[in-house]
């Protein structure tokens, strides 16, 4: 027969059950079975078997009429192509009770601008009112405008904050403020530790950890000066946002600023270094004109070494400026561990540059080099 070998069609046989029986189709080297050709062979039982072949040929996109005798896997009549199977809905989704769901983070109630009062008799009740009372009349006015030109945008305190101003300074505060009031709120006593020496320690370093990198801290340059300036010719521990400081007469100062503590002198820093008062003074110095052992004192002294590290190194790497420091603010940097005080920092080499300050600022003759400090740059700088 001309145009190729002819082939036989497939055998077919039923099983009274109405399940096909499983055959085996022996395939030649040169023949190949065409769609036509190709049928489902199952076991008794329903299961399958593989081994069906592939036609060689190109497969029509049309779908094949169903061919006669031909069962399902299940035993059953094949169906028709044409016939849609039917899609059952899904089960409705069951509600999560909402007790199950774990608890979302808590709101804040959101900060609003603070209006500031035309006069001082109209501020809120508190220690810097009283503070600004104790001026006389006729200079009260001009420093209660030079200190809303100073802070023309303050923003309302955080609910449950109460602290010695009657507003943020600014939004960027928040944080430390909370953190500061949530501790001193947490103080056990008076004398929780020694008056004498300086206690540092990281759990009281309530701000921030991202504290070598930032911006270049000498652009406070003249808030540091005032503050040191404040605070070596008058004796009291003045943040640099109490304007009103040198107002107030010497012989009502002592109610509204605290005194310097005991250890100060032994962790003050040369003049125009680059370390500002932390913020403990400007909101709770309230805390701090008590006892020397009270836990404000320690949040004081661990804040002020951090600082003083921030300030160090980045003169250090910025400007190339080696400050000599007192041996108790280098020792307080090294309790509170390099790994801990560069461990978000951007440089990897933060921590061996700072241990190296160290090492450096150890081994150099501060003596033989004071006379040059004088001479260059004045007196009592480092």
């Amino acid at each position: 027969m001309a145009g190729g070998p002819s082939r036989a069609p497939p055998p077919t046989s039923s099983h009274p059950s109405g399940a096909s029986r499983a055959e085996d189709v022996q395939l030649g080297t040169e023949e190949s079975l065409g769609p036509e050709d190709s049928m489902d062979i199952t076991r008794p039982g329903g299961s399958s078997q593989s081994g069906v072949a592939k036609s060689a040929a190109p497969v029509s996109s049309a779908a094949p009429s169903p061919t006669p005798g031909l069962v399902s896997p299940g035993g059953g009549e094949a169906a028709s192509p044409d016939e849609k199977e039917e899609i059952l809905p899904l089960p409705p989704r069951r509600a999560v009770p909402r007790l199950l769901l774990p608890p979302g983070p808590r709101r804040r109630t959101p900060l609003r601008a603070w209006k500031v009062p035309l006069t001082v008799e109209e501020m809120p009740p508190g220690l810097l009112k009283d503070a600004y009372l104790a001026i006389p009349v006729l200079r009260r006015l001009d420093a209660w405008h030079r200190r809303t030109r100073r802070f023309p945008c303050q923003v309302t305190l955080p609910e449950g904050v109460e602290c010695d101003l009657p507003a943020l300074l600014s939004r960027d505060d928040e944080a430390e403020v909370l953190s500061i009031a949530g501790a001193l709120a947490e103080a056990t006593g008076e004398l929780e530790f020694d008056n004498l020496t300086p206690v540092v320690d990281s759990r009281w370093v309530l701000r921030p950890r991202r504290f070598l990198s930032g911006e270049d801290p000498h652009v406070f340059h003249g808030q540091v000066r005032e503050e040191h300036r404040l605070r070596t010719t008058s004796g009291y521990l003045v943040h640099w946002s109490r304007a009103e400081f040198a107002s107030v007469p010497e012989v009502k100062k002592g109610p509204y600023y605290p005194i310097l503590p005991g250890w100060w002198e032994s962790m003050e820093v040369p003049c125009g270094f680059p370390a500002r008062i932390p913020l403990i003074v400007a909101y709770f110095a309230s805390y701090l004109r008590g006892s020397g052992g009270h836990r404000a004192f320690a949040i004081l002294a661990s804040n002020w070494v951090v600082e003083v590290a921030r300030g160090w190194y980045a003169d250090v790497c910025r400007r190339g400026y080696l400050w000599h420091l007192p041996p108790s603010l280098v020792e307080g940097i090294e309790t509170l561990g390099f790994p801990w005080l560069c461990y978000a920092e951007d440089d990897r080499d933060a921590e061996e540059v700072l241990r190296a300050i160290v090492r450096l600022h150890s081994r150099l003759d501060w003596g033989a080099l004071a006379p040059f400090l004088t001479i260059f740059a004045g007196p009592g700088v480092g």
